[in-house]
């Protein structure tokens, strides 16, 4: 006879036994823990279409039937023929944030980011995909994938599906021109970048510069105006995403601290800071082509009280930022 102590343990395993097929039968898969990643200012990767910019915002992976990846999807959608994979049923899903700069609402609908994914050696590139309840599906376009649709407004987030085989830890990815085939590698490659799944994180490398070499890096005075009266100087240091540098408003002759970072399309969030681990206002802007002039809206750092700047170069310093303010702000 079996021991008695083993029953309850036995039961204890046929509960978990009995759990674990329901949750095979309910998702038609095992269950799958979801890998996802959110993107801090300023984004890894970033590209241009016409005069939007789009940027990589956030990165997802698990299986592609898990509610958690449907939910990622268009809520409605019209599409023939959805369809799962059985030889890759896990989904890379990559979120970006498409916007048109300076305006209120965008003057298209739908357009072509020129995302494809690199499948082989050949350069056979494969489009990215809706995913719905039902299965993966196309996204329509011609010529190119619209999978861009801006709803009356000019900033808009979206999910670009690639379905994968479950020991698939590297994709590659490059950004076509509009127009060009996707069933090949053909058209112009704007950009190339790298996505590699790594235990319970994502390493996205870059390949290509995006922007032009002397806005990477530079040690420039400005000149220009916070709102209708306020006259300021600005000496401002760039490597790479990071900026830093001063700040001197010419009526109270105060300098304060400049931190903050630009990103590949050359916009940029610059805290204003005095004493150095204390911020007093926020600028949010954009350089102009050659990183020569800035411009944008200048706030408290709670948002309030919103004014437009724009700086000007009035030269070129090779001498760092100061490291010690003149004097205290008024």
């Amino acid at each position: 006879m079996p021991d008695k102590k083993l029953g309850p343990v036995l039961r204890m395993l046929g509960v978990i036994l009995l759990l674990a097929a329901s949750v095979h039968c309910a998702t038609g898969a095992p269950a799958s823990d979801i890998i996802t990643k959110k993107l801090d200012f300023p984004s890894p990767v970033q590209w241009k279409v016409g005069e939007i910019e789009v940027s990589l915002i956030g990165v997802a992976w698990g299986l592609a039937n898990s509610p958690e990846m449907i939910s990622k999807g268009p809520k409605d959608i019209r599409v023939q023929k959805p369809e799962f994979y059985p030889d890759r049923p896990y989904v890379l899903a990559l979120n970006f944030r498409a916007r048109v700069p300076n305006v209120l609402s965008a003057s298209i609908s739908y357009t072509s980011s020129g995302l494809g994914r690199v499948k082989n050696v050949d350069g056979d590139i494969e489009a990215p995909m809706e995913l719905t309840a039902s299965g993966f599906a196309p996204i329509s376009g011609s010529p190119g994938v619209y999978d861009i649709h801006f709803n009356r407004d000019s900033t808009t987030e979206y999910w670009d599906f690639f379905p994968a085989s479950p020991d698939q830890r590297e994709f590659l990815f490059e950004v076509f021109s509009p127009g060009s085939n996707f069933g090949a590698r053909q058209g112009t490659v704007k950009l190339s970048f790298k996505i590699a799944r790594k235990d319970d994180d994502f390493v996205i490398i870059n390949d290509s510069p995006g922007a032009e070499s002397s806005c990477l890096a530079f040690d420039r005075k400005f000149e220009g105006t916070v709102g209708a009266h306020a006259s300021v100087k600005v000496q401002l240091t760039r490597q790479n995403t990071a900026l830093s540098g001063t700040e001197q408003y010419l009526r109270i002759g105060t300098t304060l601290w400049l931190q903050g970072k630009a990103d590949l399309l050359g916009n940029l969030v610059l805290e204003e800071r005095y004493p150095k681990d204390v911020v007093t206002g926020v600028f949010k802007g954009s350089f102009s082509q050659g990183c020569r002039a800035i411009s944008g809206l200048f706030s408290k750092p709670d948002g309030s009280r919103l004014q437009p700047f724009e700086f000007r170069e009035v030269g070129i310093t090779h001498q760092p930022a100061q490291d010690q303010p003149d004097s205290e702000p008024q």
